[in-house]
């Protein structure tokens, strides 16, 4: 079970590090194609997190993505108008997001 338990983190230390990365390249065909950065939408980066991990706080979005509080918070109020993340009601500290589509008795 350790190694079980080791090989988890790896892939999740793995996933975190692919959402940050700034730029992904892709290679097909003998020509390059450049994927598009999501560097620059927080709200995507977000919104890719919360499919991995289901929910998260505020806190755990800023220094997993690397943002700013102001730019995960005007983010997260973008998601949260446009319905596709929803808050678990909790105040300040206590608050977690998760998509709004997001079916926990799919697990």
């Amino acid at each position: 079970m350790p190694g079980d338990e080791r090989m988890r983190r790896i892939g999740e230390l793995i996933c975190k590090g692919i959402i940050c990365s700034p730029s992904l390249r892709l290679e097909a065909t003998g020509a390059q194609m450049r994927t598009e950065s999501v560097a620059d939408d927080p709200d995507q980066r977000i919104v890719d997190y919360l499919r991995r991990h289901h929910a998260a706080s505020p806190s755990e979005l800023r220094t997993v993505l690397n943002l700013s509080r102001s730019r995960t918070y005007r983010a997260l109020e973008r998601l949260l108008l446009s319905g596709q993340v929803v808050a678990n009601g909790g105040h300040t500290s206590a608050v977690a997001y998760r998509l709004a589509d997001f079916d926990p008795s799919r697990n």
